[in-house]
């Protein structure tokens, strides 16, 4: 192969690798198998392992055959290592992984020919792997499916995580003399000695106020269990 033909490949395959794995998924795939891979994708899109493999597959699909990836299997592993059936449409492909790093072995139908991976993972020969593994993708264990990390729980008015110091004139906040809601209380004008707010040199005289009495910082209970956008007074305004 002509010298500027590899180097296009490679600068091919060196994109295709930069792309997001469901932009690769629709590349790779026939058009009727497209809904059905990327659920494959969303199945396990939580296990760094998994995404690895998905991802080496569809960067570098074998013999260039558009067939969606069906199912992981777990063949073996061991200190953080693994052995990997990808279930394809019409094949299975084994794939080493190991610190999500990825290496296609071949097709699981010709098992593994390199003896230090067969030690490694403990097969005496190729003979204990067919005894131990079986000659069947499909009665291999699938790979784990990692449940989704929770949400990080964040103020619903302004954002803030927990912990955290509300935005000044948030509903939420939590006024630190009477502990009720601080732009609802009358604390902020008992404290600065007025009936209303209306310049911001009072706003900045509060503020220190607040911060010298120690602010209540927001906590997971705090948010309230209805909408507080919509019916909720400007930040410190004068209350009705």
């Amino acid at each position: 192969m002509h010298d500027g033909a590899i180097l296009a490949m490679t600068e091919l395959k060196e994109e295709m690798a930069q792309l997001e794995l469901p932009l690769l998924i629709e590349y790779g795939v026939l058009t009727e198998e497209k809904e059905k891979a990327l659920a494959v994708y969303e199945r396990y899109q939580h296990s760094p392992a998994a995404v690895s493999l998905l991802r080496c597959y569809y960067s570098d699909l074998p013999e260039a055959r558009e067939e969606m990836a069906v199912d992981l299997k777990i063949v073996a592993s061991r200190q953080g290592s693994d052995l990997v059936v990808l279930q394809a449409t019409s094949h299975d492909y084994l794939y080493l992984h190991s610190d999500n790093q990825v290496l296609l072995l071949g097709e699981f139908k010709d098992g593994v020919e390199d003896e230090s991976i067969l030690h490694y993972f403990q097969f005496k020969n190729r003979e204990d792997f067919w005894e131990k593994t079986g000659a069947q993708a499909a009665d291999l264990p699938s790979m784990p499916v990692p449940e989704a990390p929770a949400s990080p729980v964040v103020c619903v008015a302004c954002g803030v995580g927990i912990g955290d110091v509300h935005i000044l004139g948030c509903p939420v906040e939590q006024c630190p003399w009477c502990e009720a809601q601080l732009n609802r209380c009358n604390c902020r004008f008992d404290q600065l000695g007025i009936s209303a707010i209306e310049e911001e040199e009072q706003l900045e005289r509060f503020e220190l106020l607040l911060e010298r009495k120690g602010r209540i910082p927001f906590k997971a209970g705090h948010n309230p269990s209805y909408p507080t956008a919509g019916d909720d007074p400007l930040p410190f305004s004068e209350p009705s």
